[in-house]
């Protein structure tokens, strides 16, 4: 196909999952309709697609991880599973009119500036451009594999979490879960009383607190149904409260923090009946500084005889099992790895290519830094749902979504007025943008050096957003095209 037969489009939007999907609709209600949707998978519904492992589920409300412009009266439980996130995914599909801008199996490799458009190649071969490219890939979007030495020795079965194998039966296995976050403390309870044994490999322990989870009934559903200010109302009381609470708690020394480390420990004492096991699930860092679990029937897991969990370090894997450090052989037949995601590394696995032929990964290298959470200056008309340090530690990741898809379409709004064909940061405003963020983010827990994924090799944190996430929406109101190069 030539530049001159291949299709063009006003936007590109890459990946079908909840970004990708908000990105969509803010374009259709914005009555820009020139736009494709590129999603490597054969559906929508993005890490909810994915992510199918027994007991997967969200840890945020479910009334408030659902789009404020489509509120869902129907969830059967406070924290929604990841087949009825994805249901929900599908009705918006079908609600805003979607399907006609999606394309699936359709995986992007390379993204390339060249001087007036952005030229897209996919796996396949095929070839398309765009004016503007947004990126709804997410900051955690590859399984992270444990770099264990031996793993293709193993006579077993091994895979990790989000890429569960389903045709696997474990019942009567023996089982390893490498890792304790909130991948495995949801799937350890909802295998433990199938499983012959279950030994769980921990490297650092989890603050975990109640979840308090449970099922909404008809009634209320239906009241929800009928009176729709009703839900509104739950919803921005859960925002408020979750915001306000969560970003004190996150703040270092505060009194909140304290607060909230004593109910998990009190909870941990509640649940784990024997001290040794207590001891080695009692983290040693601020609450916080890793990410936070919340689950209900996680912890008390362990006081069944058919689970062990070992705190020695993982030396290698053996065709019969795992060896740890102390020199013990732990023979299973099957290993689970509850490893989480690489972070942020759109760049590592997309080749994209800005002015003068810039590589984000080499613009990257050293450090990964953005404008406002979802720009980077060299690359003209393009941006990053969910990009570095838009995540947030304590309340639904939707929220800062819906604000940066406003943000692209007041882009587009201003590059119309002006008559203008690019819009990008430059340098000057993308530095102080983060000289501020970091400068703020030592007020807070998750800057402490306790060797979470949140951060690189220096303590730099370019996954979180050290604010409020009504501040967070509070800054993306405007544009500030003082801090801009637009370009006709």
């Amino acid at each position: 196909m030539t530049a001159m037969d291949q299709p063009h489009y006003r936007v590109a939007v890459l990946g079908a999952g909840m970004s990708g999907l908000c990105m969509a609709i803010e374009l259709r209600k914005q009555g820009i309709g020139d736009f494709i949707v590129l999603e490597k998978g054969p559906s929508v519904g993005g890490t909810w697609r994915e992510n199918t492992y027994p007991g997967v589920a969200c840890d945020v409300p479910s009334h408030l991880y659902s789009f404020s412009f489509e509120l869902n009266p129907d969830w059967s439980h406070a924290f929604s599973g990841g087949a009825e996130i994805r249901t929900y995914c599908e009705r918006c599909v079908e609600r805003y009119g979607l399907t006609p801008h999606l394309q699936f199996n359709a995986e992007v490799q390379t993204l390339t500036f060249d001087g007036t458009h952005w030229q897209v190649s996919l796996a396949d071969g095929r070839r398309l451009s765009a004016d503007m490219v947004v990126s709804g890939l997410g900051g955690l979007h590859r399984p992270n594999h444990a770099a264990i030495e031996g793993r293709e020795s193993f006579a077993g079965h091994l895979f990790h979490t989000a890429e569960w194998d389903h045709q696997h039966d474990l019942k009567g296995c023996k089982v390893a879960i490498i890792g304790t976050g909130a991948s495995a403390a949801q799937v350890l309870p909802s295998i433990a009383a199938d499983v012959a044994q279950v030994t769980v490999f921990q490297r650092s322990a989890a603050w975990v607190f109640p979840r308090m989870a449970r099922d909404i009934s008809p009634e209320r559903r239906a009241r929800y149904r009928r009176f729709p200010a009703l839900m509104r109302l739950h919803r921005w009381l859960l925002w408020l409260l979750m915001d306000l609470l969560g970003t004190l708690s996150l703040r270092r020394g505060s009194a909140l923090q304290a607060r909230l480390e004593r109910r998990a420990r009190d909870f941990l004492k509640q649940e784990v009946r024997d001290p040794d096991t207590r001891r080695k699930l009692t983290p040693d860092y601020a609450a916080g500084c890793k990410r936070r679990c919340i689950s209900d029937d996680y912890l008390a897991t362990f006081n069944r005889s058919n689970v062990q969990l070992v705190t020695d370090a993982i030396t290698r894997i053996e065709a019969a099992g795992i060896r740890d450090a102390s020199g013990v052989l732990h023979e299973v037949d099957t290993i689970i790895e509850a490893t989480g995601f690489k972070p942020f590394d759109i760049h590592e696995y997309v080749d994209i290519r800005g002015r003068d032929g810039m590589r984000l990964q080499d613009q990257w290298r050293h450090r990964v830094e953005s404008y406002r959470t979802l720009m980077a200056p060299g690359f003209p008309n393009f941006f990053m749902l969910l990009g570095p340090n838009s995540a947030t530690g304590h309340t639904s990741a939707l929220i800062m979504i819906e604000s940066q898809a406003r943000f692209v379409t007041r882009c587009l709004r201003l590059l119309a007025a002006r008559d203008a064909q690019h819009v990008e940061p430059t340098s000057e405003a993308t530095r102080r943008f983060n000289f501020r963020i970091q400068r703020d983010m030592q007020k807070m827990v998750f800057s402490g050096g306790c060797n979470a994924w949140y951060t690189d090799e220096q303590d730099h944190n370019f996954t979180l957003w050290p604010y409020s996430a009504l501040r967070f929406c509070a800054e993306f109101l405007r544009l500030k095209p003082e801090e801009l190069k637009i370009e006709h």
